[in-house]
């Protein structure tokens, strides 16, 4: 059966204006709650209009894409060196620090335990160097003794260091605004709200600025921590470098060491019983002539 056309067309035309007719209700409902938001912050505020700008202001960065290469990076090396003169290493280290324009920001030394009837000493450094200093500095610590290990890290911090920035700068913003808005405020209860408000700002923007300039310290000063250890001898470095005559003569050389070392601690306890070798010796003869002259 065939619908007619002249019933068709009455029947879409009122779908449609059903479909329109919601459609303006929805965005009824939306401005309507959408306002009701406003007024009531609006009298969370006071009479003051100005503070829902200040209130509602984003604290958002968007990061410049643009940048190569990271402008704020946290340097930190870690040095462990050996030395057999600790007193003119210790010398030198502090004329490295001194040419270099550094600090020492923390030491220590300790005496270790007696080995081979010596004691030997153990010093731990934290040192600030200028990064425009650091590569001339590391170089001149190999001079200083012989280097064991050595590391080196990095932390680019450019982003947090400028999203920082970016926060204190919009602080900064809101404080003026908020001054501006105390002057105006004659009401006792708004002037307390501003006040708390201004109060809160100033507390975030002194932490922020601490923030900028912990990162400024950081990153114009590297950080190198330097452990130095006294021995009697210094370790022979061998590498997959190392030629096999090189090897040969540190093997020779730590036979000559090792063979001195026993040597030495042979004639110190052969000295230190020598005294009860000769009481035992006296009185075997003593005991050996006695009882030959009872033997007779």
């Amino acid at each position: 059966m065939r619908i007619k056309k002249a019933v068709v067309v009455p029947i879409i035309s009122l779908l449609a204006l059903v479909f329109v007719a919601f459609l303006f209700n929805v965005n009824n409902l939306s401005i309507s709650k959408t306002s009701m938001e406003n007024s009531v912050a609006d009298m969370a505020i006071g009479s003051y209009p100005e503070m829902a700008a200040i209130e509602d202001e984003k604290l958002d960065f968007v990061s410049d894409n643009g940048r190569v290469e990271p402008s704020k990076v946290i340097t930190n090396v870690h040095i462990s060196l050996e030395t057999i003169e600790f007193g003119s290493t210790t010398d030198n280290l502090n004329e490295i620090i001194n040419k270099n324009k550094g600090y020492i920001e923390d030491s220590s030394i300790s005496h270790n335990n007696y080995i081979n009837n010596r004691i030997y000493k153990y010093a731990q450094y934290t040192i600030r160097v200028p990064k425009e200093s650091m590569d001339s500095f590391i170089n001149e610590i190999s001079s200083i003794g012989n280097i064991v290990s050595q590391s080196t890290s990095k932390q680019d911090i450019t982003k947090q260091y400028y999203d920082t920035e970016s926060r204190l700068n919009v602080l900064k913003i809101k404080e003026e605004r908020i001054l501006t808005l105390l002057e105006k405020a004659e009401k006792i209860e708004d002037i307390i709200a501003i006040e708390n408000q201004l109060s809160e700002i100033i507390y975030q923007k002194e932490n922020l600025t601490k923030s900028i300039l912990d990162m400024d310290d950081k990153v114009s000063y590297s950080t190198v921590s330097i452990n130095i250890s006294e021995v009697e001898k210094l370790t022979s470095g061998v590498t997959t470098e190392t030629t096999f005559a090189t090897k040969i003569a540190n093997a020779f050389r730590d036979s000559l060491y090792f063979f001195k070392v026993v040597l030495e601690k042979f004639l110190i306890t052969f000295i230190y019983v020598l005294p009860y070798f000769l009481i035992i010796g006296v009185i075997g003869i003593l005991v050996y002539k006695f009882v030959r002259k009872k033997g007779k």
